[in-house]
């Protein structure tokens, strides 16, 4: 029987965990029931993850409880919306009140949240039923989610394949059909490497959409909260639900809420797709171009005018995002860094201590380069609605592996997969990667990317690619 799905033998029915949105129309049509549903959940989930090292907390009997009380919504008529009794998955880096939260680490190993992080109160306030929190790559500070002290999260689609990072556990939850959605942070790709990876959708929101709010920090000026998901309704949807201005946040932008949702499903007219050759081009491995120019046919035959064009500034941006990224995070961590620097892992410990080498004029200038970027990248976007790039260089590589050879160089696993997608975190452009074919049998993805605030035409243009173009659920022998 393939993960997500189990026989009930109480009720006598199956039941699938594919997307949110059918599971709202079999809860309101009573072919199933939100106790069933997120009763299976946990069984699979607990009955896989000693094996895959997807979760880190399994929330049973929270679950259950929240499980019984949207029952009741149900039966009664009044479900709190879409995302009411449908199961949910957690990154480990978001405060839930009364839970663990390690941010994947040893240093927090015993770290009890006193409240619920922004974005998991919106989910619980939308009737979401959070099953448990999800493994990453230790404290958000990597890219492949090998953790030392919660063990390697296993790739669904392959045996001793990285699922990517740092949301890894996240990605491959949703790939694996344990929840429909989850949730994950980015700070370079964090959402839409493993999305990519996993073959799920993984949507990096505009800087400043979601409330950080209850989040353990990676690097602040560029840390967003993202989401997972099998479907672009899904997407969508939850989207909407986490997003909004949070006065005890001060980074989130004060701006309306769209329903995403309604956006995803409206008639699109004519999209204009622009491809940059400059950059995102220089460093992919053969699979990964051809796949990309077999998405910029079927955008073609979606109706999409592509055009190949050129992204002014893309090659200044990771000589301003890399001292930013290492300082703020080695700023956070600075006191377990001088007093416990044994408890880290030794890549991310290394990660943190080069930190401490930024000069603060390499931080400032970076952080006061970044308007001029966003105005080359807007002026280089005028004319087109989004952009297409790949989301990594190279499908899923080896656990372990520290190199790779693309186009006949040998780079860095870190920099091959998060080369092509920090750039939005540096700029705050909202991108969504779209799973788009197969590699070796591995998963690739492309980002949609659009400028500030307008997810929902990225969003659009996923569902109509999906639609035509379904992608396929990994191996049932993966679970």
């Amino acid at each position: 029987m393939a993960v997500g799905q189990a026989e009930d033998s109480s009720v006598g029915i199956q039941l699938t965990i594919q997307t949110a949105k059918a599971l709202g129309a079999a809860y309101e049509g009573g072919s199933a029931s939100p106790v069933d549903v997120v009763s299976v959940a946990l069984d699979e989930i607990e009955k896989t993850n000693q094996r895959s090292n997807w979760f880190i907390s399994i929330l049973r009997d929270s679950a259950i409880r929240d499980a019984e009380a949207s029952e009741k919504r149900h039966r009664a008529g009044n479900p709190l919306g879409p995302f009411d009794g449908v199961p949910v998955a957690v990154k480990d880096i978001l405060y839930i009140r009364g839970v663990k939260c390690t941010a994947g680490s040893k240093i927090l190993a015993e770290n009890i949240a006193p409240y619920d992080a922004t974005a998991v109160r919106r989910l619980r306030d939308a009737g979401a039923i959070i099953v448990g929190t999800t493994n990453l790559h230790e404290f958000a500070c990597g890219v492949t989610s090998e953790n030392p002290h919660y063990g390697t999260v296993r790739n669904p689609w392959m045996e001793g394949r990285t699922s990517g990072g740092s949301s890894g556990g996240s990605a491959a939850a949703v790939a694996a059909r344990l929840v429909p959605v989850s949730i994950g942070t980015d700070t370079a790709g964090s959402v839409r490497i493993p999305a990519a990876l996993c073959g799920t959708i993984g949507v990096k929101p505009t800087y400043g959409r979601v409330s950080r709010l209850g989040v353990v920090p990676l690097a602040s000026s560029l840390d967003t909260v993202g989401v997972l998901a099998n479907s672009a309704w899904d997407a969508a949807a939850l989207l909407t639900v986490l997003s909004g201005h949070d006065t005890d946040d001060m980074t989130t932008g004060d701006v309306a809420v769209p329903d995403f949702a309604e956006e995803v499903l409206a008639r699109s007219t004519k999209t204009k797709v622009g491809i940059p050759t400059n950059y995102f081009l220089d460093l992919l491995a053969p699979g990964v171009e051809s796949n990309l120019d077999e998405f910029a046919e079927r955008l073609k035959e979606l109706g999409c005018e592509v055009e190949r064009m050129k992204l002014e500034g893309a090659e200044e941006v990771f000589d301003l995002w890399a001292p930013i990224r290492r300082a703020e995070a080695t700023a956070f961590h600075l006191r377990w860094l001088n007093e416990a620097p044994d408890l880290y892992g030794e890549d991310v410990r290394k990660a943190l201590e080069a930190g401490r080498d930024v000069k603060a004029v390499d931080y400032v200038a970076a952080i006061n380069a970044r308007p001029s970027i966003i105005e080359k990248f807007l002026a280089s976007m005028k004319g087109f609605d989004m952009l297409a790039v790949p989301s990594t260089c190279v499908p899923a590589v080896e656990t372990g592996r520290k190199e790779v050879t693309v186009s006949g160089k040998e780079v860095g696993v870190y920099h091959a997969l998060n080369r092509l997608t920090l750039p939005f975190n540096y700029v705050g452009f909202p991108a969504t990667s779209v799973p788009t074919g197969l590699v070796g049998g591995l998963p690739v993805g492309i980002q949609l990317v659009s400028r500030l605030f307008e997810e929902g035409k990225a969003l659009n243009l996923a569902s109509r690619f999906e639609l035509e173009f379904p992608f396929p659920e990994p191996p049932a022998s993966s679970g």
